[in-house]
């Protein structure tokens, strides 16, 4: 199965959707049908400036979803990806698998960028998109020097990926809530909305982050090609950390840009990228209650489990044994 969407206005994601597979949309909402597979996918439009969907499905075929380029550019779409279904993303001509627990579980394109998904079957996928207008969101922010105001609402082409952390997570949950569960509540127009606000706020608090620079490179695609290449040899090696001098040689680029490029696109500097695999890694060990707080740190390549608690903290925002506690 293949379904094609283009975002040309705020709440244009859910009618593509639905028009392509014979159905309607009721309650702002529709079930997938039986010969497809199970699941639903629903939207809240709260005006003409922003919108949010959610849809878990389960597929009895594989399938694939394109998203077009689009000619309106003040349409900015942020996608969060809620499991590890191993979903694959093609964006120019790179392939790779994304999901909730990897670097690239938030995708933040520009609207003008065309994205291939391939859907694997038998296996739950969940999604959540906010849309926002561009001009509409630029009404709330001071002019700064700063990566929003530098890149977001000046560049026209650009992606960026993110990494879900602990406070959005927790945002997450109560969005999957009302939409699973609590969607007729008298409130949940209302919790939604503060809801989305805060989800969109928290991305953008983390993109903030990133140093503003006046000048941002255009990427080459050979660039990008490399600049993957990289992030799979970190992902697979964030324990016994390559050299950067090994990692220049493979990207082809001298120091300076592979550390300039790497986080201009996805965010983090290498450090702090592979920094995060280790965090995420200690999460999944915690999660499965099967090893100590100092079993985790060893495992995750520290044998110092004061230096393990402090990096964690700092990730997390909470201790290894509080998060322990949590679960």
């Amino acid at each position: 199965m293949k379904i094609e969407f283009c975002l040309d206005k705020i709440d244009g994601f859910l009618p593509s959707i639905a028009r392509q597979l014979g159905l309607q949309i009721k309650n702002n909402s529709f079930a997938l049908p039986d010969k497809l597979g199970k699941g639903f996918f629903s939207q809240a439009v709260f005006n003409c400036n922003l919108a949010i969907t959610y849809y878990e499905i389960n597929l009895d075929i594989p399938s694939t979803i394109i998203r077009h380029k689009s000619a309106n550019s003040d349409i900015l779409p942020i996608v969060f990806w809620l499991s590890n279904a191993g979903v694959t993303q093609e964006l120019n001509t790179e392939t790779k698998i994304i999901g909730k627990n990897t670097p690239n579980g938030i995708f933040f394109p520009s609207n003008n960028i065309e994205t291939n998904y391939t859907f694997p079957a038998g296996i739950p996928i969940k999604n959540i998109a906010v849309y926002i207008h561009k001009t509409w969101f630029k009404k709330f922010l001071n002019p700064q020097n700063d990566y929003i105001n530098n890149y977001i609402l000046r560049q026209n082409k650009y992606f960026l990926f993110e990494e879900i952390n602990f406070a959005m997570e927790e945002v997450i949950t109560d969005i999957e809530a009302i939409f699973k569960t609590k969607i007729n509540d008298t409130l949940a127009p209302l919790n939604l909305y503060i809801d989305t606000l805060k989800l969109s706020n928290l991305f953008f608090e983390k993109i903030l982050q990133r140093k503003s620079e006046n000048t941002f490179v255009n990427i080459k695609p050979y660039d990008i090609q490399n600049l993957f290449k990289i992030k799979g040899i970190i992902s697979d090696n964030y324990i016994d950390f390559p050299t950067m001098d090994f990692l220049s040689k493979e990207s082809h680029m001298n120091e300076r840009k592979l550390q300039k490029l790497f986080k201009q696109v996805f965010g983090k500097s290498i450090y702090q990228f592979a920094l995060s695999l280790k965090m995420r890694e200690a999460k999944r060990l915690l999660q499965s209650k099967s090893h100590s707080v100092s079993e985790v740190g060893y495992l995750v390549g520290y044998s110092n489990l004061s230096h393990f608690s402090q990096k964690f903290r700092e990730h997390v925002g909470i201790t290894p044994k509080q998060y322990l506690t949590s679960l």
